[in-house]
């Protein structure tokens, strides 16, 4: 379907994600986005490092209603990152050595599951694609590289630590506003400028204000 924008603004507001990624990739990426926006919107979540927005950015996020969530979940990055300890697998133990009890249900159970997803689509992404781990995740080489050495049930160990997933710009509330109501709005021209603002924040530090318009700047007169 054409967009109606001319060639040149869609190039921009298309990020390199969408070249990077499979449809699989982007339909699981996508999948995940929406859990963690369901997950991170309940009271549950409340005080949980995983969802550890500001309040600000989570009144926003905690009025989404599903069609909304599901079209801001729908973005060519992770609205969430993924902490990797610098630990090769020599010092990682495995899921035996967890201490794990009966399966949990509900919110817990379904956080865990979210986690071990993660866990496994940032694998799939190093092992075929570093750069889209890179820019969809934010995974350095060094995290690949040490996701890239561990064994499957390492890798379960890993997600089931506390530290393992963050939110993803916690404190950046003018691009949260703009995700939400451009996915509100339905506005696809929207949608594509928050992506693009997305873009641009890749990267940035979490406490850094978000960018503001584009204004071109004069040349100097010689």
């Amino acid at each position: 379907m054409n967009s109606g924008l001319p060639d040149a603004v869609t190039d921009l507001a298309t990020p390199a994600c969408c070249g990077l990624l499979s449809p699989v990739l982007r339909r699981d990426l996508t999948d995940l986005n929406a859990q963690y926006l369901d997950l991170g919107g309940g009271t549950s979540s409340l005080g949980d490092p995983r969802f550890d927005w500001s309040e600000p950015v989570r009144q926003r996020l905690s009025g989404l209603d599903s069609g909304a969530r599901q079209r801001m979940a729908a973005a060519p990055f992770a609205l969430f990152r993924l902490v990797v300890p610098s630990a090769g697998p020599d010092t990682v133990g495995g899921i035996a050595d967890l201490a794990w009890g009966m399966p949990e249900g509900g919110w817990v159970g379904r956080s865990a599951s979210f986690a071990h997803q993660a866990a496994f689509f940032a694998r799939r992404l190093c092992d075929s694609t570093p750069l889209a781990a890179n820019v969809v995740l934010d995974l350095l080489p060094e995290s690949q590289s040490v996701l890239a050495s561990l064994r499957p049930s390492q890798l379960a160990a890993f997600a089931a630590h506390p530290g393992f997933v963050r939110p993803r710009w916690p404190r950046h509330l003018r691009f949260w506003q703009m995700l939400e109501a451009a996915a509100r709005s339905e506005s696809v021209i929207a949608t594509q400028w928050a992506h693009c603002v997305g873009v641009c924040l890749l990267g940035a530090d979490d406490g850094s204000p978000a960018p503001g318009p584009f204004v071109a700047r004069r040349k100097p007169r010689h």
